[in-house]
């Protein structure tokens, strides 16, 4: 290394600079800089890399398709015509659906002609905070181009070209596909050194309990590790039919139906129902990116879908009123929004769902264990889990294992595993993980103080983080948003946080959010004790006031 990449590399790294880099201002006009060759030299220029790759070069996927523009949206006819703001993605899982971010591609030409790739239209100039030029290059990095959509001879050619990853893991900024060495819980091991961990799904903290792990132990050891195959030949066993049973009556369903993933149930379930062209799938605008799939696969067959303007029952009403009379539709939202933490307006939903006849699915994945009587999520925290068609969700949250469930009319299940591709020929799940999170549904109902804790934690870190000044959105639930608004700021908060306080969180920045919905997304467990808490909060408090957020 140079002797400038040295003293680069120091400057960056020196809270005076950070704070300097992550000023609005200021990084408007290095926006504006970055966009001539050669107007940055070596110091200057390494302390504002870390902005650079945020807007140069190509970008990681938009892998959440409700930020595929907003024209589409249907609004309430009596509100605002105005499209409404794009909200912050799901990850799940992710998670996936954790949520795969990136940079944007309105970048310095000189970036990218070091970076291997080709330059991008230079981007018009801020003036100033608000301005129409900076609302303009806002808009411009939210609807950029995928790398993907680069074509060839070469398949392999956008991979070459694929640098932001690269350059973001030489600078240790990129904060995504980190290895854990251990996860226990409420802390975890990262590259040898014990951190809170506050950016887990693991809502009731089930993963470790005795239980859960013995249940997964004796399957192993009675059935094996796999039954090599799919449900539809020799993948089915008296295990996924138990597991079955005890998830309907704990809904009060007619009957269940076990998946391999989450991800699938969403596939299956909505490519199987909506498969001509009367049919169509009416989704919430930020639903779960497994629904969006879903709903392309059954366009593949002749469906078409419509968006509604997030949680609002009067834009579904609307929607709803527009179709055709001899159109067929299936409702689709999610229970709790797994970016924002906000609870589905089911009540409203149901209402409007039942004045059209059409059929509602509620993907419970972050609902279920954390909100509702028992834990049984957003359609029993209503009470109008009668009134719900399908309620479907995952093993990967609150039942500490792999895998996804879905419940209702029997008639409807059946009809599901006989005509769902992606469930008849997928192989089933794992003898293990079926176990596992029977074990965990148990667990759940036998020792209810865990959501008790849950709620208590959540709340109390709510409340506390509100009082420090954060901005919280509506979040309800175990997933609480932190709104940073700026993709800088968010990814040195998150690296400030894990490198000085060992605190872990999940970044979301652009293009995995819209610009201005930054956020840096936290989420709790009943396993967390309060020391742990404490701990975050003065950690949240001193990063915040660092970087101008408090």
């Amino acid at each position: 290394m140079s002797v400038i990449d040295r003293l680069g590399k120091k400057l960056s790294s020196s809270s005076a600079v950070m704070r300097l880099i992550s000023n609005d201002r200021v990084m408007q006009v290095a926006t504006g800089l970055m966009d001539a060759r050669g107007r940055l030299e070596a110091a200057a220029e390494r302390a504002s890399e870390a902005w650079s790759i945020l807007l140069n070069g190509h970008a990681l996927p938009t892998i959440d398709p409700a930020l595929d523009g907003g024209d589409d949206v249907v609004a309430a006819a009596a509100k605002s015509p105005a499209p409404a703001p794009k909200a912050a993605a799901a990850t799940n899982g992710a998670a996936a659906h954790a949520v795969t971010n990136g940079a944007a591609t309105n970048g310095a030409a000189a970036h990218a002609a070091t970076n291997g790739e080709a330059a991008s239209p230079e981007a018009p100039k801020p003036a100033g905070p608000g301005s129409a030029a900076e609302e303009k290059l806002a808009q411009q990095m939210a609807s950029r181009t995928s790398l993907s959509r680069i074509g060839g001879r070469d398949v392999f050619e956008k991979c070459y070209k694929f640098m932001t990853a690269d350059n973001a893991r030489a600078m240790g900024v990129y904060p995504f596909f980190r290895p854990l060495d251990f996860n226990n819980g409420p802390e975890a091991q990262l590259e040898g050194r014990n951190v809170i961990m506050l950016g887990s799904n693991n809502y009731l903290g089930l993963t470790t309990h005795p239980k859960v792990r013995e249940a997964a132990k004796q399957a192993i050891d009675k059935y094996g590790t796999s039954m090599t195959g799919s449900r539809l030949v020799n993948g089915s066993m008296r295990l996924h039919n138990e597991l079955e049973e005890k998830l309907a009556a704990y809904h009060g369903k007619e009957a269940g139906l076990v998946f391999t993933t989450g991800y699938q149930v969403n596939i299956a379930t909505i490519s199987s129902l909506l498969a001509n062209k009367k049919s169509v799938a009416v989704i919430d605008k930020d639903d779960h990116a497994s629904i969006y799939d879903g709903v392309r696969l059954g366009q593949a067959a002749g469906a078409r879908m419509v968006r509604y303007r997030h949680n609002d029952p009067e834009a579904l009403d609307q929607a709803l009123s527009e179709l055709d009379t001899s159109e067929g539709a299936l409702v689709i939202t999610d229970g709790v929004f797994s970016a924002q933490g906000e609870i589905a307006n089911l009540p409203g939903i149901v209402s409007v769902v039942k004045k059209h006849k059409a059929r509602l699915l509620v993907d419970d994945a972050h609902a279920l264990g954390v909100i509702g009587p028992g834990g049984r999520g957003t359609a029993a925290h209503f009470g109008v889990a009668d009134q719900v068609d399908l309620i479907g969700g995952t093993f990967s949250k609150s039942l500490a294992s792999i895998g996804g469930w879905l419940v209702g009319e029997r008639k409807v299940l059946d009809y599901i595993q006989h005509f769902a591709y992606s469930f008849l020929f997928a192989a089933s799940a794992a003898p293990p993980s079926v176990a596992a999170a029977m074990a965990a549904l148990e667990v759940m109902q036998a020792e209810p103080e865990r959501q008790d804790k849950l709620r208590e934690n959540f709340t109390y870190m709510r409340n506390e983080l509100r009082r420090l000044g954060f901005e919280l959105g509506k979040t309800e639930t175990a997933v609480i948003p932190i709104y940073i608004r700026d993709d800088l700021r968010t990814v040195m908060m998150w690296k400030t946080l894990l490198d000085e306080h060992s605190i872990y969180v999940n970044p979301f920045i652009t293009p995995g959010v819209p610009p201005k919905q930054q956020v840096l997304r936290t989420s709790y467990m009943a396993t967390h004790e309060r020391h742990h808490l404490d701990r975050a909060l003065e950690a949240f408090e001193k990063v915040g006031k660092k970087f101008g957020i408090l």
